[in-house]
């Protein structure tokens, strides 16, 4: 596994669109949320929902239909790490949020990749 991170990154979906990334990625790979429960005894159990795998994702504004891009069909992404030598899939992937674009810098905040399953492999 590598210990190199950042660097340059690409965003590419299956229907060939390239998404220029700008900013932090931040990748939540479980697909379950573990909740603590306290009981009266003091004893502690936990509660387990299933959640949908998420990609933030922030990128510079080229003129996208944002529209489009999140009523879209599904479809499998694959994001690069060129400096780190990691490669994520995305499979049966769709963008939510509420897309914000900030006029100064280009860049649109707000998105979320929402997918099915992921894999990660490394150089």
């Amino acid at each position: 596994m590598s210990n190199d991170f950042g660097g340059r990154m690409t965003l590419r979906f299956s229907s060939g669109v390239l998404i220029a990334l700008r900013a932090n990625v931040n990748i939540s790979p479980s697909r379950v949320s573990i909740e603590a429960i306290a009981n009266q005894d003091g004893s502690v159990d936990r509660s387990a929902t299933v959640k949908a795998g998420t990609c933030e994702i922030s990128f510079a504004d080229a003129g996208q239909d944002l529209d489009a891009l999140l009523s879209g069909d599904r479809f499998n992404a694959t994001l690069i790490e060129e400096f780190g030598g990691n490669t994520h899939y995305f499979t049966k992937a769709f963008i939510a949020g509420d897309p914000t674009i900030n006029r100064i810098t280009g860049e649109v905040t707000g998105a979320v990749l929402n997918y099915e399953t992921y894999r990660k492999t490394s150089a």
